[in-house]
């Protein structure tokens, strides 16, 4: 009886929430539907009342709504904003070609340089972001299995093969933390990005009259560390802040 009682409450749960994506997905259809007419301003609006839904989603689904949402900014002629969603959605899904592929013709069409140069810099930099913040945390706890082995073979063997196999396994255990390591150092809890046509004056205070403080430009990522309903702060050196108007930036956290 107790498994036929866990069985029904399976079978609830998941007719449940087949309930409540049915809906989701047919709003979702629509705006694909108007996307493909040409009614970017419905398929636009539509995504968007998705995104900010209360209900969680999961982040691929979060990540392919800020990729459509890029599409319809980009096909309205506002490669700055377009840049914003799909920078979002790479922070979600951060392997996916086409995103990156539009990312660099956004970027182009904004006249702003590639994301990726191709220098070994750039290069060097992919890799350690090609990986989810939930990743680059298994594949450092996974890294550490060869060390933890290496060590116990040395502690119960000892000898110079014993320490050799350490030393390799520390070496693992280490390059499989450069992506979580990079990830820490610059974490951007709440980055936002400058998607104003031309450079915005940094502000003292949230107010058009306040002292400059230095130009923002177009592109720029930057920590968000406070907001208002017309301006927003972002950090600058650790020790101040500055106040750009809220319609020149784009939040990254979607």
């Amino acid at each position: 009886m107790h498994k036929i009682g866990l069985l029904l409450t399976a079978c609830l749960f998941l007719l449940a929430s087949t309930s409540l994506a049915a809906p989701q997905e047919a709003v979702d259809r629509a705006a694909v539907d108007a996307y493909r007419a040409g009614d970017l301003a419905t398929a636009a609006a539509t995504w968007r009342e998705l995104l900010e839904r209360e209900e969680p989603l999961p982040a691929a689904e979060r990540a392919r709504l800020c990729y459509d949402l890029g599409n319809c900014a980009l096909r309205e002629e506002r490669p700055l904003e377009a840049v914003g969603w799909f920078t979002a959605s790479l922070r979600l899904r951060p392997r996916d070609a086409d995103t990156w592929a539009n990312l660099e013709l956004a970027r182009l069409e904004a006249g702003l340089p590639a994301a990726d140069q191709g220098d070994l810099r750039a290069t060097w930099n992919r890799l350690l972001s090609a990986l989810t913040p939930a990743e680059s945390s298994w594949l450092a706890l996974l890294s550490l299995l060869p060390l933890a082995a290496a060590l116990a073979f040395e502690a119960l063997r000892g000898g110079r093969a014993a320490r050799w196999l350490s030393l390799v396994g520390a070496g693992v255990a280490l390059i499989g933390a450069l992506p979580w390591l990079s990830q820490r150092i610059d974490p951007r809890f709440d980055p936002v990005i400058v998607i104003a046509e031309e450079a915005v004056a940094l502000r003292a205070e949230p107010r058009p009259d306040a002292e400059r403080l230095l130009d923002a430009q177009p592109g720029d990522v930057l920590e968000r560390a406070d907001a208002l309903p017309r301006w927003t702060a972002v950090e600058l050196d650790g020790e101040r802040t500055g106040w750009l108007p809220r319609e020149a930036t784009f939040g990254l956290n979607r």
